[in-house]
């Protein structure tokens, strides 16, 4: 309970773990909206450091837990971060060299230190966090509900320190609560005046109010000032992080790279890719293992890391090549000198069918031939019974049938294949389509179909999402001419994944995955402030003129 002091006074509190030595050493900081006291991975790792000649600093962040001050995500971590690292450099112990490393927020608190360039902020180890602020809560226009689950988790916190106590303000009522009213919480409408945060998170009203890119979201846009960030960072990730994870992880390595302050910067880049989830380097994933090799001891990582910037020491992690990445199928490690590989060439499989690609029991096909002659299939989007994920809080590689069976998804699958296809990098879909209604979503999602017929999914549920008013500009959205043929072109869906001879590609679209994003309402009106919806005729096109398709990074072998 070793207070800072922030500009404005506000005290934040650390608990500080030393090595028994009278010499100064380096800092890593680790900051937390969690409990510094509660989760014993924080001391765990804090006990390493200091073993390993660190001083570990984890530190409540402003308003939570034992820090004063008011909470609000992620919008006070520009100066509390700046702050907070001047502080851990000016302790009579520390040689003025500070790192930083945590992971989802922990990892988000860094980069927004980061764009700050506090003088003593010497490297980071960012994990599973974003690039973009509002992509950490609007995925391509629409809204990601997770962020109910992880606000009533906060609540309890926020409960006590208004004065409240008792059941209400406990975490395992917050548990309960949230088993038991989750679906009516999640099924809400209109999402604006959902009741169980008024008056405790006032931010999460503030995001709804502007879902579009702009100004607003300027404290927490990282990759808009990747040119002021001064310090070398290594970003891990998973193939089946959250949808910001991912993304986030690649574009700041990307961007760092091309854009970072000096030289040094830019060649201080490093990017880990795993087959994980969020903040989980674990070798089983879902309903996969990846064998031994898939799990890495990140905290070894993190100090590796840090020995080379922080003491200095030429452990040759700076001569490795800047990229690693997993391969799943062959369930091996690979380095590249950049992202993606650039052996990768794109690949299309176009969709195909006789008009009936409705579920997996329809004709929908994936083949290496343009499509000829007028050719479409249609389905009908009710926003009051979307394609549901039930078990939304299990994430990795898992059975996509249960969606596939449904009529308003339409599946493309291709022949098996005659020989193993790598397909690693950015996957990237094109799709054709008109809809009756003035804005709506189309979700594009890719799987592996085995001999068996299971139907493992190879990205993030969070992923390959437009919501069609921001198909042109996410600060500047338009309306659909309902019946019109537009071009709608979806991204952010990255692996690196190996699909077996005799196993065959699967693509399917449809316009909902609740929970994982709101269901878009089809009426075009204001975001959030529908309480009732209608539903829409969807047409997809795949003929000469407009040639949907999806296009594969395919490694040679």
């Amino acid at each position: 309970n070793v207070a800072a002091t922030m500009r404005d006074g506000v005290r934040l509190y650390a608990d500080i773990y030393r090595p028994e030595t009278a010499d100064r050493v380096p800092i890593i900081l680790v900051r937390t909206p969690y409990s510094k006291d509660q989760w014993a991975e924080y001391s765990t790792f804090a006990r390493l450091a200091a073993e390993s000649g660190y001083a570990a600093i984890v530190q409540d962040v402003r308003g939570r837990f034992s820090s004063e001050g008011v909470f609000s995500p992620y919008l006070q971590e520009l100066n509390d971060g700046y702050d907070s690292v001047e502080w851990a450099a000016a302790l009579p112990f520390s040689n003025g060299k500070v790192g930083m490393q945590g992971c989802s927020y922990l990892g988000a608190v860094q980069w927004q230190a980061a764009v700050m360039n506090p003088p003593h902020l010497v490297a980071i180890f960012p994990q599973c966090t974003f690039a973009s602020g509002r992509h950490f809560f609007f995925f391509s226009g629409a809204f990601d509900l997770s962020w109910i689950s992880w606000l009533n988790g906060r609540l309890p916190d926020i409960r006590r320190r208004q004065g409240l106590s008792g059941a209400e303000a406990s975490d395992e009522e917050a548990e309960r609560l949230w088993s038991a009213h989750k679906w009516e919480w999640l099924n809400f409408l209109p999402l604006k005046e959902f009741p169980l945060l008024k008056g405790l998170c006032p931010y999460y009203y503030e995001w709804l109010d502007h879902p579009d890119d702009g100004p607003f979201w300027d404290f927490a846009n990282v990759e808009k000032r990747h040119a002021e960030v001064s310090v070398p960072a290594y970003s891990l990730t998973g193939w089946f992080d959250d949808g910001y994870g991912q993304p986030g992880a690649i574009r700041n390595f990307l961007g760092l790279r091309r854009n970072g302050r000096t030289p040094q910067v830019r060649q201080g880049q490093k990017l880990i890719i795993g087959p994980w989830t969020h903040c989980d380097p674990r070798s089983r994933v879902g309903s996969m293992d990846f064998g031994r090799e898939a799990a890495v001891d990140v905290p070894a990582l993190v100090i590796r890391w840090f020995d080379h910037w922080l003491k200095g020491i030429d452990n040759g992690i700076m001569r490795e090549p800047p990229v690693r990445y997993f391969v799943m199928g062959d369930n091996i490690w690979r380095y590249e000198s950049g992202w993606p590989p650039a052996g990768a060439k794109p690949t299309s499989l176009y969709f195909s069918s006789r008009g009936a690609a409705n579920s997996l029991y329809g004709d929908g096909a994936l083949t290496r031939d343009k499509p000829k002659g007028p050719k479409l299939d249609r389905y009908v989007y009710d926003p009051a019974n979307p394609v549901t994920d039930y078990f939304f809080e299990t994430t990795g590689p898992r059975d996509l049938r249960p969606f596939e069976a449904r009529n308003d998804v339409l599946v493309f699958t291709s022949e098996p294949l005659p020989q193993d296809t790598e397909v690693t990098g950015d996957i990237q879909a094109e799709v054709w389509a008109s809809s009756s209604a003035r804005d709506t979503d189309f979700i594009v999602k890719i799987s592996d179909v085995h001999p068996s017929g299971y139907s493992q999914s190879i990205t993030p549920p969070l992923s390959g999402v437009v919501r069609a008013r921001y198909r042109d500009s996410e600060s500047a959205p338009s309306l659909l001419n309902p019946g019109q043929v537009y071009r709608f072109a979806i991204d952010s869906m990255s692996t690196s994944h190996v699909f077996r001879k005799g196993h065959r590609i699967r693509v399917w679209i449809t316009s909902s995955f609740f929970p994982h994003v709101d269901r878009n309402p089809n009426t075009g009106h204001p975001f959030g402030s529908d309480s009732e919806m209608v539903r829409a005729t969807q047409t997809v096109f795949h003929d000469s003129r407009h040639p949907s398709r999806i296009i594969l990074p395919v490694i040679a072998r």
